[in-house]
This record gives C-alpha cells, sequence and structure tokens, in this order.
C-alpha cells in the first residue's frame, strides 16, 4: 500500500473504449435522460426505487439499441457486447450516480473523492493511501455542469451568486462544490459515508480500543455518564460514537440528531429515532439547523439524546439536554485534544444568541459533561483512542478535567492512575479497572495543562 501522503496514478479500469465514440454515449443519454424525466420526474430520479433502477436500466437498454441501430447503419464499426455493456452502465452512472466519477466510488475502501478542476482527482483510501484518477470530464464547463446538476437536484443552487454548496447524496455521502471565483477551477469533495464499527468488538478489532478501554467506555454508557467524543477531520468520531453507543440498554428511547444521517443505532435500539437537518432550498427557505432539532427532540420524550456533532450555538441546547434529566447523552465535536475539546464547547456555547457569562458557561459544561474521549489518525492509518479526561469540577471560571488516560511519548495510551470521580458508578455498571493510586493522589488538570 501506498504510505500515507504518497500518491499513485490509477487510470480506472472500467473507463470506456477508445472505439466508443462520445456522441453515441451523449445521444443514448440525453434519450434516455428526456423520458425518464416525463415518466419518474427528477425527486425520483435522485432517490430512486429498485423499481425505479429497473425501469432506468430498461430504458437505458431500449434507447441505447435504437442509437445503435444507427450508429452501424451510418457506416460505423459495430460494438460488441462488452463494449455495449460499458456504454449502458455509463449513462446509468450519469442518470442516477454521479457520472464518470461513480467508478471511483465503488471500493469499499474509498473514503473521499477529491476533484480539483477536470484534469486531477483523487482517491483517499482507508489507511490514508492517496491514489491519482482521471476525472472523465472533457472540460471545466462540463465539470461545473455536472456540479450544478448534481446539487440542483438536492435542491441547493450553484451558480455565480452562489459558487459553494453543501449536498447530501442518496447514499449519506456528503458533497461540497467550490467554484470560481472562489477557487481558480471548480472542486468537488465527496466524503463516503462508511461505518465501519457497530460495536465495541469491531473497534478492538479495528485497533481503535484495548480491551481496558473499552471496558471504561461500556461501563460508562451503561452508568449513564454524559460522553463527547473529540478529534480531527476522518478521526473516527462517528464510528466510534456509533459502537459506543451500542451499550445503551435496548429499552431506552433514544433520539440521535444529526446534520447528515450517519449513525446506525437502529440494528441496537428498538426504540431509536434519528433526526436529520435540512437545508435551505433554492429560494433560501425550509433550512432546519441542528439546534431546532435539540429542541425537537426534547419534546420526544427520550431518555438519551445523541448529537452527531457539535459546531455552533446548539452545543447550549446540547448542554441544557444533557443535565435535564437526559443521562447518558452523548455528542461529538472536533478538537486536537481533549482539553481543547472543552475550550471548544465553551467558545461554540457562547455563541448562542442568550450571551451567557464566561462563568456561568464554565459552570454548565462542568455540572453536565463527564468523560471526554479524544481520537487520533495515526501514521499508519488506524484511528485509535488516545485520551480520555473527566470532568472533576470548575475553578475561579474554568472547568477542570482528571486524565484518566493519555498517550505515552510513542503514542501508546496509557491509563495514569488516578481514579476517577465516578468511580463508584462505573464500578457498579461492571467496569474492570486497571490498577489505580489511591483516590488522594488525585490531580486536576486545568485546560492550559497545569496540575492543580
Amino acid at each position: 500500500m501506498t504510505p500515507m501522503g504518497g500518491t499513485r496514478h490509477l487510470e480506472p479500469a472500467d473507463a470506456l473504449p477508445a472505439v466508443v465514440p462520445a456522441g453515441l454515449v451523449a445521444r443514448v443519454r440525453g434519450a434516455a435522460a428526456t423520458e425518464l424525466a416525463r415518466r419518474l420526474g427528477p425527486a425520483r430520479l435522485f432517490t430512486p426505487s429498485e423499481d425505479d433502477r429497473a425501469l432506468v436500466w430498461a430504458v437505458i437498454s431500449e434507447r441505447l439499441a435504437e442509437a445503435h441501430r444507427e450508429h452501424v447503419l451510418a457506416g460505423n464499426t459495430p460494438l460488441d457486447e462488452h463494449e455495449r455493456q460499458r456504454v449502458a452502465r455509463a449513462v446509468f452512472d450519469a442518470l442516477l450516480g454521479l457520472g464518470p466519477l461513480e467508478r471511483h466510488l465503488a471500493g469499499d475502501d474509498v473514503e473521499e473523492l477529491l476533484v480539483n478542476g477536470h484534469q486531477r482527482a483523487f482517491v483517499v483510501r482507508a489507511g490514508g493511501a492517496k491514489d491519482r484518477v482521471t476525472t472523465g470530464f472533457s472540460s471545466e464547463a462540463e465539470l461545473r455542469a455536472f456540479a450544478a446538476r448534481t446539487v440542483a437536484v438536492a435542491g441547493r443552487r450553484l451558480d455565480e451568486a452562489n459558487p459553494k454548496a453543501d449536498a447530501r447524496l442518496p447514499d449519506g455521502s456528503r458533497l461540497h462544490v467550490i467554484c470560481p471565483p472562489l477557487a481558480p477551477f471548480t472542486c468537488l469533495t465527496i466524503r463516503r459515508h462508511r461505518l465501519l464499527a457497530h460495536s465495541l468488538q469491531d473497534l478492538l478489532a479495528l485497533g481503535t480500543l484495548t480491551p481496558e478501554v473499552a471496558s471504561l467506555l461500556a461501563a460508562a454508557v451503561r452508568a449513564g455518564l454524559n460522553l463527547l467524543v473529540s478529534g480531527g477531520t476522518g478521526s473516527g468520531k462517528t464510528t466510534t460514537l456509533n459502537a459506543v453507543a451500542s451499550q445503551i440498554p435496548t429499552g431506552q428511547r433514544v433520539v440521535t440528531i444529526e446534520e447528515t444521517k450517519e449513525l446506525a443505532l437502529e440494528r441496537h435500539l428498538e426504540d431509536c429515532v434519528g433526526l436529520e437537518s435540512r437545508f435551505a432550498n433554492l429560494e433560501g427557505v425550509g433550512e432546519v439547523r441542528i439546534r431546532e432539532l435539540v429542541r425537537q427532540a426534547l419534546r420526544m420524550r427520550p431518555q438519551r439524546i445523541i448529537v452527531g456533532e457539535v459546531r455552533g450555538p446548539e452545543a447550549l441546547d446540547m448542554l441544557n439536554a444533557m443535565n435535564s434529566g437526559h443521562e447518558g447523552s452523548m455528542g461529538t465535536i472536533h478538537a486536537n485534544s481533549a482539553r481543547q475539546a472543552l475550550a471548544k464547547l465553551h467558545t461554540y456555547t457562547k455563541m448562542a444568541e442568550e450571551h451567557l457569562a464566561d462563568d456561568v458557561v464554565a459552570g454548565m459544561i462542568a455540572q453536565t459533561i463527564d468523560l471526554v474521549c479524544q481520537l487520533r489518525l495515526q501514521p499508519d492509518g488506524r484511528r485509535v483512542l488516545t485520551e480520555v479526561v473527566e470532568v472533576a469540577g470548575v475553578e475561579a471560571g474554568r472547568v477542570l478535567a482528571n486524565e484518566l488516560l493519555r498517550p505515552d511519548p510513542d503514542g501508546t495510551p496509557r491509563f495514569t492512575g488516578l481514579r476517577p470521580q465516578a468511580a463508584e458508578r462505573l464500578l457498579a455498571a461492571g467496569w474492570e479497572p486497571p490498577a489505580w493510586q489511591p483516590a488522594s493522589s488525585l490531580a486536576a488538570v486545568g485546560w492550559d495543562g497545569e496540575h492543580r
């Protein structure tokens, strides 16, 4: 495998044969698109059922047969069966998928697709390997038209007045587009929806957790501690949250709140409702933000609330929900360390229109968050939980935290030996702790790293 940061150049094995004229593909695509727009409409083409997909294949086959007959009658070389199948696949991907980009997302190990203009693209795979691939677009205009069409079907607009857009694809992948004048050329970023772990055993198999850490997290969930999972982009926050939340007792009512639905707790919990935010439509109305969904969730009588990602003023609503009878709630946040996660949570809470004072916000965090779990993407591509801190209170307007788990100089996570303040609750919930020091050795660590 290419080392992390390295790039290979790959030509897609399923590219169209050179003997297939582009005009034939365009003619089949145009005829099929016209008929399908009349019979299905754009909404069903964007999220087709199995019957709709079968109809698309049938229409493509009919239009391809007609176009191929005309192609041969004009004196051109007939296409063999293999070439006709390639044409049909290219048209199908253009109508229901991501056109020439679809083939690059076929592998299960593909995590992201990066398109830098019509001549350069990269596939990022699990483990960090980056492969350069062809885009399949012949011009900047063709790429931009494709991007505008894709986001339009998702209810967004991409034009000179709005040269950037975010959209959710039918499979849950996230699409970001930015165009000139904000960028030198049209850039697309597609992040795949890949949930690799559904249980703590899965995280153990992936090397994300050690058995000792898994025991701590399982007990924390069962004991009803409020957890915040932090880490950088691609560090595995959502995957870890999904696996850890599998420890929630199956009879409890859980409401999940996400910008793009990724959690799959329904497979573990019989009473789980997933809420998803919504972008504004083409007219700029209809947006529903995470903050509003948190408020709606409180009216649904949940026992626990899980916020997929905190990145703004919804932090205040999440804290209010966690300390108002919803013990065992969880969320994720972007941060480079567990202490920075607490600092960012403080900042996001102050972004709310209520404009709470610093000491009030610090008090809310100290009374609400129990554990912060930090994930890191290692040089070998593994996602590893390297830090666990326990919120230990507030002093002079500052949130204090005990380091329960921290990495050695070589990056290996180790328990510090500190006895958690919630030790009795954890032990009652089945925690099998490593050896610890007496409670009198308990130290509190502030955000700046000073021991108190």
